[in-house]
């Protein structure tokens, strides 16, 4: 790990810095990838189970939670990255930032990387077991099969992490991940043969279902887990640390950056979309048909394809998970042990050369590669309870800091480069993302009794 990079000093009359070039041709698009590999950690935290459950279970009318909640989400990382890119001391992580805002944030930030990271990433190990013990005819085993295939999974990640090169290879898995989950359900959609684009566009209406005594969750529980992601989400926080990482530091990396978000993102919209589109049809054709379990996914592809359907379901299920469980493990333990050094005298020796201290490696394993086993025992919850309920709590215990954190820092020169600093509309979104996402963190929190209720009823 590079040790901090201090920028040079910041006058009001400094212009904007001259920027990376940018590669072409296939240069470009290996040398990008922070973007992506974040992108596709987002699908681990429920976005292929809950755009499925959200189009099966209400069609279309909650597809604008959807749409909005990524866009935000592009516009909050954007802001944490403009920060750890162009701040006036160098700092490489976010969690410096806040640091320099109240002395104490970093150790709460990373009390809750902690507990966050682990209840999502139990979530992650959970539906990768689950695939792979679906692609392995999901009948040997009995009430062990899951945990067997998580011990792989573990086994698979612990390999994936201490390679020298281990973000290199993350990248080109996230890469062929996202080729591979795109044709899946491009193929599904052609063999439904329809698709009803008023439908589609009148689901940007922000239209509210109503309550169906079918579905396990409310719609506005629903549609709080999926908005809640605007700019609470803890995993939003992890690109400072995978752009550094990946030796993006100073702000001429600032183009690069805003490019590989975009091209990032963009996958994560059209493969959620995708899922939406596939489940709304298919719910269109089947009256009645509700999706509350991952196996509701699996009956509703092998309809909708034949024999090959579940095995595709399962597929996207596994390859969604593992773009997010072993990056994770990475991204939070560089979170909790940063909070953790900017927070205590021991840990000031090893600022800047985090992943030198001993502690970064045994959170990594222990605490996200290793505990989150504990999802895949025969006892433990059902996956879309779990992503739920994960999605929710994490974004809850998490929300005020980051949104007040990152608005803060990008609004006032006292910690930006002067170019840097949000323009008026910039800040007065941020405080309009903030509104939001308390609102919604309200009713998230209002909520959480029952679905832990549910998740750990079995039903």
């Amino acid at each position: 790990m590079s040790t901090k990079t201090p920028t040079a000093p910041v006058t009001a009359q400094q212009p904007y810095p001259e920027q990376h070039a940018l590669p072409r041709g296939l240069g470009l698009v290996t040398s990008i990838g922070p973007g992506l590999v974040l992108a596709m950690t987002f699908l681990g935290t429920g976005d292929l189970v809950s755009s499925s459950v959200s189009g099966a279970n209400y069609g279309y009318a909650l597809l604008w939670t959807l749409v909005l909640s990524l866009i935000a989400r592009a516009f909050i990382i954007s802001s944490i990255a403009k920060y750890t890119l162009m701040n006036r001391f160098g700092d490489t992580q976010i969690l410096e930032g806040f640091h320099r805002i109240l002395p104490w944030l970093p150790g709460l930030m990373a009390t809750v990387a902690l507990i966050a990271g682990f209840v999502i990433q139990a979530t992650f190990l959970k539906a990768s077991a689950i695939g792979l013990y679906q692609l392995t005819g999901g009948s040997w085993g009995g009430t062990w099969g899951n945990f067997v295939c998580a011990l792989v999974v573990m086994a698979v990640t612990l390999f994936m992490v201490t390679r020298k090169r281990a973000f290199v290879i993350l990248e080109y898995f996230a890469r062929i991940a996202t080729v591979a989950m795109i044709l899946a359900f491009v193929y599904a959609l052609v063999q439904l043969g329809h698709m009803d684009v008023g439908g589609f566009f009148r689901g940007m209406a922000f239209e509210m279902p109503p309550n169906s005594a079918d579905s396990a969750f409310a719609p506005i529980v629903v549609a709080s887990a999926t908005i809640g992601t605007i700019a609470g989400n803890m995993p939003n926080m992890l690109y400072s640390g995978f752009m550094k990482d990946k030796g993006w530091v100073g702000p001429r990396y600032r183009r690069i950056q805003q490019l590989d978000l975009i091209a990032g993102m963009a996958p994560l919209l059209v493969i959620n979309l995708l899922f939406w589109i596939v489940a709304a049809e298919f719910s269109r054709d089947n009256p009645g048909f509700v999706i509350n379990t991952e196996a509701d996914l699996s009956e509703m592809m092998g309809v909708i394809v034949g024999p090959l359907g579940p095995a595709l379901l399962w597929l996207c299920i596994l390859l969604a998970a593992m773009t997010s469980f072993p990056p994770q493990s990475r991204g939070f333990a560089q979170l909790a042990v940063n909070g953790i050094h900017l927070s205590t005298r021991k840990g000031k020796k090893w600022l800047g050369r985090d992943e030198q201290d001993p502690l970064f490696k045994r959170i990594q394993i222990g605490g996200f590669i290793v505990l989150p086993l504990l999802a895949s025992l025969p006892a433990a919850p059902n996956l879309i309870a779990l992503n739920i309920v994960g999605t929710s709590v994490a974004t809850v215990m998490s929300l005020p800091f980051i949104v007040v954190g990152i608005l803060v820092l990008t609004s006032s020169k006292k910690f930006m480069a002067d170019y840097a600093v949000n323009k008026w509309w910039q800040t007065a979104l941020l405080a309009v993302l903030g509104i939001i996402a308390v609102v919604v963190g309200f009713q998230i929190a209002m909520n959480i009794p029952d679905m832990f209720a549910t998740a750990f009823s079995g039903e």
